[in-house]
């Protein structure tokens, strides 16, 4: 019985600091944006903080049938003529630093048929202390497929930032304002890198 104790302490013991050792990652809460498909709502796990903002829950909503890319269900955001456009965003389960780089990946369509919401839209990824949109983190390219694709960014924080927003945007130089959207799924946990 003693043997079988000053065994299991130790092994306790490095379990224990196992467990508490992070691996640098920031895990996001429900990454694939899973829930039950419906339009004008925030999947589990996400918030929209901007008056107007709808985001839907695909597939289904609208009657928009664009499969998820992982999982059972996706989020779509789209951009509107008055010049609003939809996001979605979350606190953060630890902050991300100052100065640091970070990287992650996920990955984006576009629903070529979107109850005239029709037009491709891109990414804006943004971070803040609070709730609100403060420093623009990055910017994808313009999401005109129908397939997902995956995109990786990296960013550097220009201060503690608690909470990330992803917001469905117009074209880079787009002149006029549009109907839009953008297809999101999958993210990956942020991680620490390297600058490039």
């Amino acid at each position: 019985m003693n043997g079988l104790a000053i065994f299991l302490l130790p092994l306790a013991l490095v379990l224990g600091r196992l467990a508490s050792q992070p691996d640098g990652k920031i895990y996001l809460q429900n990454p694939s944006f899973e829930d039950t498909p419906r339009a004008s709502a925030c999947p589990a796990g996400w918030a929209s903080y901007t008056n107007g903002s709808t985001p839907d829950i695909m597939p289904g909503a609208w009657d928009v049938q664009i499969p998820p890319q992982e999982g059972r269900s996706c989020v779509a955001l789209v951009t509107r003529e008055d010049g609003t456009c939809e996001d979605i965003s979350q606190r953060l389960p630890q902050p991300l630093k100052p100065g640091t780089c970070y990287t992650f990946r996920i990955y984006l369509a576009h629903a070529v048929q979107y109850v005239g919401y029709n037009h491709p839209a891109r990414l804006r990824i943004w971070g803040g202390a609070g709730r609100s949109k403060q420093q623009l983190l990055a910017s994808s390219m313009l999401i005109d497929h129908e397939g997902w694709k995956e995109y990786k960014f990296q960013f550097v924080p220009n201060h503690t930032m608690r909470y990330i927003t992803f917001e469905a945007f117009f074209a880079p130089g787009a002149m006029f304002r549009y109907r839009g959207n953008i297809v999101l799924d999958n993210c990956s946990p942020i991680e620490r890198c390297d600058r490039a």
